[in-house]
């Protein structure tokens, strides 16, 4: 298994040229630290591509291994549901025009406690 580092830096090419919500999605992951450290989870949901540098995460696994409620405790499931929401553009935030946009943005702000105007 790659360390923390290389899985890092492999995470952050592959996504480099893809989408918001998946770069914020892997960007999560990354921040949070537990799921990408976890061996179940890399072997479940992650491939790695050494010549390329890369590593992919893939969602329709990823929501998988979510779903089969793996050993976690409420707040590391949440992230892991979220990045998952976030990776497979459950919230179609890729076609969401700039009006559906501000009102998804407010609606997670209030929900977090802070308002966005």
């Amino acid at each position: 298994m790659p360390d923390f580092d290389a899985i890092v830096s492999g995470l952050r090419c592959e996504v480099q040229h893809q989408s918001r919500y998946v770069k914020a999605a892997v960007e999560l992951l990354i921040e949070h630290g537990t799921w990408i450290r976890r061996r179940d989870f890399e072997r479940a949901c992650m491939s790695h591509y050494p010549n390329e540098r890369t590593v992919r995460i893939d969602w329709r696994k990823a929501r998988m291994f979510a779903e089969a409620a793996p050993p976690g405790s409420t707040m590391e499931m949440a992230v892991l549901d979220l990045a998952v929401a976030l990776g497979e553009n459950r919230f179609r935030f890729s076609s969401m025009g700039p009006g559906h946009a501000l009102l998804a943005r407010r609606a997670v702000a209030r929900a977090l406690g802070d308002e966005v105007t």
